[in-house]
């Protein structure tokens, strides 16, 4: 049976999580207190009024849907709202229970409700080596369309990076907004914006911050008074990896590569919260930043292949 995600299925899931997910983890760590408290959040009292709040303006965030087998939970799946494309994640299905079609049919409804809403297209992710799971998103009508590096490292494998004269690093401020859009838009791959639908509201932080399951901070670079970089950073906590992603490079600030010293700002700041082991992805085709985060010390541990399906 597929279902909606109820409170009561939480210890079944903190059950299913590591075991379905154990490449993942051994990489981004794996807090079950963190799980245990958002999911508190967001299906208790708050939680229900605000995501009751937003449905009556025409906004669902997000679908969380599960399988139902032999009175136990045994997969799941979550449609996130993001603009004109729906990402769909946390698709996993109990090793007992696989090669039974269960994957199939969560796809099949995760899809059925991201038509039903209107939306241009599905986008998700999934490990490279993940072959049963491609083929299974290749016959949905799913298409690679990026592959993303996973980078891990702790506070004593890091190398700092030289100073460069006339760079400072600060943080992101409301007024950088319109000259970090203009920066992503003109370093981005335009199809890659496109299927992320990457608007600049995106920039913004979220006004129903009680959805947020992680801290972030964010933070440019500016030479000669100008913005050449921006990168963002979220933590959990000390059990769960920091990630640092989002980086992006104009053509002056590879040129003094400025993608080094983002990183390194953004992992000072956040091991001020206690957390010293980072997580960064990085599109395999942005040669810089991939040269810049292995001279830091970070060590590759996955590959995730992104795939998107246009949807009529």
């Amino acid at each position: 049976m597929i279902r909606d995600f109820r409170k009561s299925d939480l210890d079944e899931l903190l059950r299913l999580l590591p075991i379905c997910n154990a490449e993942e983890f051994s990489a981004s760590g794996f807090d079950p207190d963190h799980i245990r408290g958002m999911v508190n959040r967001l299906y208790g009292w708050r939680g229900r009024f605000l995501l009751g709040l937003m449905r009556l303006f025409g906004r669902k965030p997000f679908k969380f849907f599960v399988a139902e087998a032999d009175g136990k939970l045994v997969g799941t799946t979550i449609v996130e709202d993001r603009g004109n494309t729906s990402w769909i994640s946390a698709v996993m299905v109990d090793p007992d229970y696989r090669r039974r079609g269960i994957a199939m049919r969560l796809m099949t409804d995760a899809l059925g409700y991201v038509r039903a809403n209107g939306k241009k297209r599905a986008a998700l992710g999934v490990l490279s080596t993940n072959v049963p799971a491609i083929d299974l998103y290749s016959k949905l009508g799913f298409k690679a369309f990026e592959h993303r590096g996973y980078f891990v490292g702790d506070t004593d494998s890091f190398l700092a990076p030289q100073n460069v004269s006339g760079v400072v690093i600060r943080p992101f401020r409301n007024d950088d907004l319109e000259d970090v859009y203009q920066l992503i838009v003109a370093s981005e791959d335009a199809a890659r914006l496109k299927i992320y639908d990457f608007r600049k509201s995106n920039l913004r932080t979220p006004r129903f911050g009680g959805f947020r399951s992680a801290s972030e901070l964010k933070f440019v670079a500016l030479y000669d008074g100008a913005i050449v970089g921006y990168a963002e950073t979220s933590y959990t906590t000390p059990r769960e990896v920091a990630r640092i992603g989002f980086v992006h490079v104009n053509a002056a600030g590879r040129r003094l590569k400025v993608e080094s010293l983002l990183v390194n700002a953004a992992r000072s700041e956040v091991e001020k919260a206690g957390v010293y082991r980072f997580r960064i992805i990085v599109p395999m085709t942005q040669s810089e930043l991939l040269e810049a985060v292995r001279a830091l010390g970070f060590k590759e541990a996955f590959i995730v292949d992104g795939m998107a399906s246009e949807l009529s």
